[in-house]
C-alpha cells in the first residue's frame, strides 16, 4: 500500500514538473517584454507632446485660363481687353499641400511662403481632425514664411517660438509633417550642422539648420523638435540630388521675422549703413594686403548700425562671419537675407590692426528710402488713389528717373520685380534692390504698361526709355 502511495505521488510531481518549468519560462520570456512604460521613449513623449500642434496646410488657387478648344488659335482683341471676353473664361483650382505649426494657443500658425503663395483659399486641418480656414497675416519671400491666423472657439495646442537659440549638433531631432499627403507624418534624425547658406535661384538663404531627418515635399513648414519638446527650426528644403540633407529656418530667426510680420505686416529693410568697393591692386597695396582679400569701406551712414559699431571710411573688411569676402558683390551676398534684430560680425583691418566687431543690424528707416528714392532714383511717390501701384508725384530734374522719361502722374506697378501696392511696398522693393546699379520698374502710362530698367547711380546705359510727355 506504502509502496503504491510513494508511486501515485512521484507520478504525480512527474506531471506538475513541466507545467511548473513552462510557467517559469512564460514568465521569464514575459519579463523580456518592455512594458507601456518602457516603449514611451523620449521621441514617443515628443511626437505626443508636440503632435496636436502640428497642422496640415492646404492651398487652393483660382487661375483665369481663356476657354479655348484644343488647337483653337488665340485671339490677341482677347488679350488687349480681356473684360470684353469674360464670359469666355473658365475658372481651375490647383491644390498644393504643405505643413505648418501653431506657435501660439490663440490660433497663429507658421508656415512657408511657398507653400501659400498665390493661394486663393488656405485651409488647415488638425490632427483631431478639426479645419479651419485661414486668413493671411504676411509673409516674406526673402525668408520664406508666412504667418496665417485661425479663429477657435478655444485655445489650441501650440509650440511656443523660443526667445533664445540653443542647438547642439549631433542631438536627436523629431520632423513632423505631411509629405506626400501623408498626415502627421514622424521622422526623426540628428542636427547635422548649423550655420549653412544655400542658394535657390536669385535668393540666398543664411544661417540654416541642416538635418538628417527626413524631410520630404509636403514637409515644408512643419516644425523640427528637439527631444525636449522645444521648437528648433521650420523645414523649409531638401538638396533634391542627396539623401538625408534637409534645411530649416532656425526658430529664433523665424521669431524675429514672425514678430515683425506681426506688427509691421511685413518685414522691415535690414539697415547696417555701410557702403564698400572692391579693392584694386593699388589700393591693396596700399593697405598692406593682398587683392581679393576684402573690400574697402568707402562711406558710412551717420547713426547707422555700422557707425554705432565703430565702423569707419578707409577700413578693409576681410570677412562677414568668419566667412571672407573678395568683393563688394560677396559682401552683398553675404550680408543678404539678415533682418533687423541680427547680429553679425565683421573682420576688419585698420591701421595694420585686425579686430572682430559685432554689428547689431537695424531696421532701415523709412525716411532714409524715400531720401534714397529721391537722390539715387529720383522720384517721390504718393498713394496711388486707386491706380495701378503708386502715383509718382514728383521727378527730380536731370535725374535717373527723368532722363528715362518718368514724369509726375505715371504709376508705378512694380519695382525690382516686387509687385506694388502701396508707399511702403514701393519702399521695401527699393531697399531690396539699393545695392544694385540699377532696378527694373514697371511704369502705367494711361492704359499702356511699360517695363524700363532706371539706373541708379547714374543716369547712361539705359535698356528702354518712355514716350516723352
Amino acid at each position: 500500500m506504502k509502496r503504491q502511495t510513494l508511486t501515485a505521488i512521484v507520478a504525480a510531481i512527474v506531471s506538475v514538473v513541466p507545467v511548473l518549468a513552462a510557467r517559469c519560462a512564460l514568465a521569464a520570456s514575459s519579463a523580456d517584454v518592455p512594458t507601456a512604460s518602457e516603449r514611451r521613449t523620449p521621441v514617443v513623449k515628443v511626437v505626443e507632446k508636440t503632435g496636436p500642434a502640428v497642422v496640415n496646410v492646404y492651398t487652393e488657387t483660382v487661375v483665369n485660363t481663356p476657354f479655348r478648344s484644343p488647337g483653337q488659335f488665340s485671339d490677341p482683341f482677347e488679350e488687349l481687353l480681356p473684360d470684353l471676353f469674360g464670359n469666355r473664361r473658365r475658372v481651375q483650382e490647383r491644390q498644393s499641400l504643405g505643413s505648418g505649426v501653431i506657435v501660439d494657443p490663440n490660433g497663429t500658425i507658421v508656415t512657408n511662403e511657398h507653400v501659400i503663395v498665390q493661394a486663393s483659399t488656405i485651409r488647415v486641418l488638425l490632427a483631431d481632425k478639426r479645419e479651419f480656414t485661414a486668413k493671411l497675416i504676411g509673409a516674406d519671400s526673402d525668408f520664406d514664411l508666412a504667418v496665417l491666423k485661425v479663429d477657435a472657439k478655444e485655445k489650441l495646442p501650440f509650440i511656443p517660438l523660443p526667445t533664445k537659440e540653443s542647438i547642439l549638433i549631433g542631438e536627436t531631432v523629431v520632423a513632423i509633417g505631411n509629405p506626400y499627403g501623408l498626415s502627421h507624418t514622424v521622422t526623426v534624425g540628428v542636427i547635422s550642422a548649423i550655420g549653412r547658406t544655400i542658394q535657390s535661384g536669385d535668393v540666398l538663404f543664411r544661417d540654416f539648420i541642416q538635418t538628417d531627418a527626413s524631410i520630404n515635399p509636403g514637409n515644408s513648414g512643419g516644425p523640427l523638435i528637439n527631444i525636449e519638446g522645444d521648437l528648433v527650426g521650420i523645414n523649409t528644403a531638401i538638396l533634391g540630388q542627396a539623401q538625408g540633407i534637409g534645411f530649416s529656418i532656425p526658430a529664433t530667426r523665424a521669431r524675429n521675422v514672425v514678430d515683425q510680420i506681426l506688427h509691421y505686416g511685413a518685414v522691415q529693410p535690414y539697415w547696417i549703413g555701410v557702403a564698400v568697393q572692391d579693392l584694386t591692386p593699388d589700393l591693396a597695396f596700399h593697405f598692406g594686403v593682398e587683392a581679393g582679400t576684402g573690400v574697402l569701406v568707402s562711406s558710412v551712414e551717420t547713426d547707422s548700425p555700422a557707425a554705432t559699431a565703430g565702423i569707419s571710411v578707409g577700413q578693409v573688411i576681410e570677412s562677414v562671419d568668419g566667412e571672407q569676402v573678395g568683393s563688394s558683390a560677396e559682401f552683398d551676398r553675404r550680408t543678404l537675407g539678415v533682418t533687423s534684430g541680427d547680429q553679425i560680425e565683421l573682420t576688419v583691418l585698420d591701421a595694420g590692426r585686425k579686430r572682430t566687431v559685432p554689428v547689431r543690424v537695424g531696421a532701415l528707416p523709412p525716411k532714409r528710402i524715400d531720401d534714397m528714392a529721391w537722390q539715387a532714383l529720383g522720384v517721390e511717390v504718393q498713394e496711388g488713389g486707386g491706380g495701378p501701384g503708386v502715383r509718382v508725384a514728383r521727378v527730380r530734374a536731370d535725374s535717373p528717373a527723368q532722363e528715362i522719361g518718368l514724369a509726375a502722374g505715371d504709376f508705378i506697378a512694380a519695382i525690382g520685380g516686387r509687385d506694388v501696392r502701396d508707399p511702403d511696398d514701393f519702399r521695401r522693393g527699393l531697399a531690396a534692390v539699393r545695392t544694385s546699379n540699377q532696378v527694373l520698374v514697371s511704369v502705367v502710362r494711361g492704359r499702356v504698361l511699360y517695363r524700363v530698367t532706371i539706373p541708379l547711380e547714374r543716369p547712361g546705359g539705359r535698356a528702354a526709355t518712355l514716350p516723352r510727355r
